[in-house]
């Protein structure tokens, strides 16, 4: 877990910002739900660019699990990610996120020391590029990730 406690504002919202602690090696996870899948319009399924919407609210980002964080307090990422709900869940790393122009930062929350954010995803454009770069960390059987 990073050790620096990420930047707020007045009403104690984390901030979008990159986080220093976060390498640029480091994995990045987003868990995903069973919403996030869609048919294919061939009669198979794939992922959907809704899985890398943002969050609305104040500051906003894409929620995502800190890979790195998860190894360093000794617990298996894949188990830890994966729920009945969070069904499956994709990769990133970390230094590709932020040459996409987008920012990776630590973003605690209650129940889970290991979340992050990812900040930039808003327009439709960059959420298919995340769709594109997303590599299956907990393949859900039968779905594919489009790349094109």
């Amino acid at each position: 877990m990073p050790s620096k406690p990420p930047p707020r504002d007045v009403d104690g919202n984390v901030l979008p910002h990159d986080h220093d602690e976060i390498g640029s090696s480091d994995g990045i996870i987003r868990r995903i739900s069973e919403q996030f899948v869609v048919p294919d319009g061939t009669g198979c399924l794939r992922l959907s660019t809704m899985a890398f919407k943002p969050s609305s609210g104040p500051n906003g980002g894409l929620s995502v699990d800190l890979e790195q964080s998860i190894i360093e307090a000794q617990l298996d990422p894949v188990a830890y990610v994966t729920s009945p709900r969070w069904m499956g869940s994709v990769r990133f790393v970390a230094g590709v996120l932020r040459s996409e122009a987008l920012q990776v930062g630590f973003d605690p929350v209650e129940g889970n020391p290991h979340h992050g954010e990812v900040w930039g995803t808003a327009p439709k454009p960059k959420q298919r590029k995340l769709l594109a770069l997303a590599e299956w960390f907990v393949p859900i059987q039968g779905v594919t990730i489009p790349k094109a």
